[in-house]
């Protein structure tokens, strides 16, 4: 019953509040048990949502605005996106802060952070990092090699990587737990 009050509310507030299709307006924030009732359009810029606990979003978003799925919580703030620098997932958690910028010719698609983590200075295109994950007291190798055909790299807490891998080995993915 508290849903669907949340959710009429969030309509009302867009019809009185003339939201323009073309002004970016239209970012709705919903809490615990929450669902929106609006679609956004490519050419407005609405592709950002904000959801917590229990929600989920019914729209969808386009290549137009380069924007696919952006979750913040609390103490996080996004970098701006666009289609030309192709970010296409950014989410992050309390505490942690993205990458100053991702850039299509790095190929960075995804990044993921989560508290107290901190992703690598850069990603390179030579390098195929395509996806970095990195969790609480984590760090990246200093360096991927196109060579050693580093595509993957994720880590955890108290984790550290090897120090180098072999394409001949065909190392392509490393994954390490606490201790490691």
């Amino acid at each position: 019953m508290s849903a669907q009050h949340k959710i009429t509310a969030t309509t009302e507030a867009l019809i009185t509040g003339r939201n323009s299709l073309f002004d970016g307006e239209g970012t709705a924030m919903f809490s615990s048990g929450s669902a929106p009732t609006m679609t956004t359009d490519a050419f407005g810029g609405d592709a950002t949502e904000m959801f917590s606990s229990g929600s989920a979003p019914t729209l969808t978003t386009e290549a137009i605005t380069g924007d696919a799925v952006e979750m913040f919580s609390s103490g996080s703030a996004p970098v701006t996106t666009s289609a030309t620098a192709g970010d296409l997932v950014q989410m992050f958690s309390s505490g942690s802060a993205p990458a100053a910028s991702a850039d299509v010719i790095t190929g960075e698609g995804t990044q993921m952070f989560s508290s107290g983590s901190a992703p690598s200075a850069s990603a390179d295109a030579t390098t195929g990092e395509g996806t970095q994950m990195f969790s609480s007291g984590s760090a990246p190798s200093a360096t991927a090699n196109a060579t050693s055909g580093e595509g993957t790299q994720m880590f955890s807490s108290g984790s550290a990587p090897v120090a180098k891998a072999d394409t001949t080995a065909g190392d392509g993915t490393h994954m390490f737990s606490s201790g490691s």
